[in-house]
């Protein structure tokens, strides 16, 4: 999929309307084939067949007059999308001041050139676009050499002020992406992140507090999005809902939210959604979360689409517990949903959530089946290596409910080749373990046997107890081990 298909099937239905409107104000000689080729995108999504509408535009001969029309296309939708965001986008509305301003200065057109850039600044300041005040400051001091009435020595000061205030906020915005990427995609499994996270505790040190933080939104934002990643990797989730009630509460009055930093609100109620969840306080995790799904539908749901995979989430780890069948019922209609496709990074949560539904409910074919078509997805393929020794690991213990010993010995094998590396590795001694567990599984039934299985389950509960009881890892052995273990014990009575 081009990134013509990916624009127009990604278009609400108030942005095709818009379209549509802004294309049939041109006229052309022709037939209106741009239109033609949009409708078909649009209708087709990911059954799009470039090959049948290329014949039904036009003969085999002609595939650069079509490809020319693609281009167009993209264009007038450019446009059409820039014309309808101009002014309901903050961010876009001051990118296009500067915009006037480029074009006015390039016309010698001075005074309407400075209009626009004391325009353009306004706005960023308003919005603190740091970044885009820095490039507008960097324009007054160009145009200071044109004009008189301009005094450069003002802006070169303004821009000196901007960039500490940009620097620090960039070196937040650095630490933050890189522990962001570690957790996507390891999905909290990784001990990788630990110096993300001290570097970004050094951070937050030096930034807390000051008369700055006192006036910056952003910093403010930042500086709390930053403690709350701490506290997350800290797995301090008690602290963390307090701190978090407490900062929006202390926002509220400050009525420091808006339009420009509303997705900040958002993050901050996705975090006390699972804060409550994991201090085990389920209703005031949903009702949280039901805040969460207003605020997604906030201005024009400008953010809807990127958060429903955390509120689906979020409705999910509570139903998984007061509800189970409500959360399988949620993640098979996400499956099913356009929304996922989007996500596509958040389908291992999907399919590997509803393998450990299906296998609390003793329902192992549908439990091996989520596990067998994740391991399909592109995303998957992808995943952190610890993940996916996790996941191995979970299919050995339903493999092994369904009765599937060659396929157990096959794959202990497999594994043991595959994460021979990571294994070696004492943050997967309870991995390793595992593997030696279901080793001892798939022997001859004998009472030696039997002994030697006790007692590799006997210390697999006496070495890893205590980081059972840490709620981190989605994947959890101890209560199957125990089971295992109890079972012995009743058929030796």
């Amino acid at each position: 999929m081009d990134v013509l298909n990916i624009i127009i099937s990604d278009m609400a239905k108030e942005d095709v309307r818009f379209y549509k409107l802004f294309a049939n104000r041109m006229y052309y000689s022709h037939d209106r084939k741009d239109l033609q080729l949009f409708d078909f995108i649009y209708n087709s999504g990911d059954q799009y067949a470039e090959d049948k509408i290329l014949n039904r535009l036009y003969s085999k001969k002609e595939k650069n007059s079509f490809y020319r029309l693609k281009h167009r296309l993209l264009n007038h939708v450019n446009k059409s999308l820039l014309l309808q965001y101009a002014d309901s986008d903050e961010a876009i509305s001051n990118l296009s001041m500067l915009s006037l301003y480029k074009f006015h200065f390039a016309r010698n057109s001075f005074k309407a050139a400075k209009y626009f850039l004391q325009k353009a600044e306004q706005k960023a300041i308003a919005i603190e676009f740091l970044e885009l005040l820095d490039i507008i400051y960097s324009e007054f001091i160009r145009l200071s050499i044109e004009t008189m009435d301009i005094d450069p020595l003002q802006y070169i000061e303004k821009r000196k002020l901007n960039f500490e205030k940009l620097q620090r906020l960039r070196g937040i915005d650095q630490v933050l992406a890189a522990v962001s990427y570690q957790l996507k995609i390891s999905q909290n499994y990784s001990p990788e992140g630990k110096k993300f996270i001290t570097m970004l505790e050094k951070m937050v040190k030096q930034n807390i507090p000051g008369k700055e933080l006192q006036s910056s939104k952003s910093l403010q934002l930042k500086l709390t999005d930053a403690v709350s990643r701490i506290l997350i990797q800290k797995h301090d989730y008690k602290t963390l809902e307090s701190f978090l009630a407490s900062r929006l509460k202390e926002f509220g009055k400050k009525k420091l939210f808006n339009k420009v930093n509303h997705e900040s609100y958002l993050k901050m109620l996705t975090y006390l959604v699972n804060a409550s969840f994991k201090n085990k306080k389920f209703k005031q995790s949903l009702e949280y979360t039901s805040k969460l799904e207003g605020a997604m539908n906030a201005f024009d749901k400008m953010f809807y689409d990127k958060y429903f995979v955390f509120l689906t989430n979020a409705e999910v780890i509570n139903y998984s517990v007061v509800d189970p069948d409500k959360a399988i019922k949620l993640l098979e209609d996400l499956k099913k949903s356009k929304m996922r496709q989007k996500l596509s990074f958040y389908e291992i949560f999907v399919y590997l959530n509803l393998s450990l539904l299906y296998f609390e409910k003793k329902d192992f074919d549908k439990s091996i089946r989520q596990i067998i078509d994740m391991s399909l997805l592109e995303s998957f393929k992808k995943a952190d290596e610890t993940l996916k020794l996790k996941i191995s690991i979970a299919e050995l213990m339903i493999r092994y409910e369904l009765n599937e010993q060659d396929v157990i010995e096959y794959r202990v094998g497999q594994i043991n080749r595959s994460f021979s590396l990571l294994l070696q590795n004492k943050n997967q001694k309870a991995e390793k373990d595992m593997l030696i567990i279901f080793r001892q599984f798939i022997q001859n039934e004998t009472s030696t046997r039997q002994v030697k299985l006790k007692a590799l389950l006997q210390l697999f509960i006496k070495q890893h107890f205590k980081n059972s009881n840490e709620d981190s890892s989605l994947i959890k052995y101890m209560p199957w081990v125990k089971e295992k273990l109890q079972l012995i014990n009743q058929s030796r009575r």
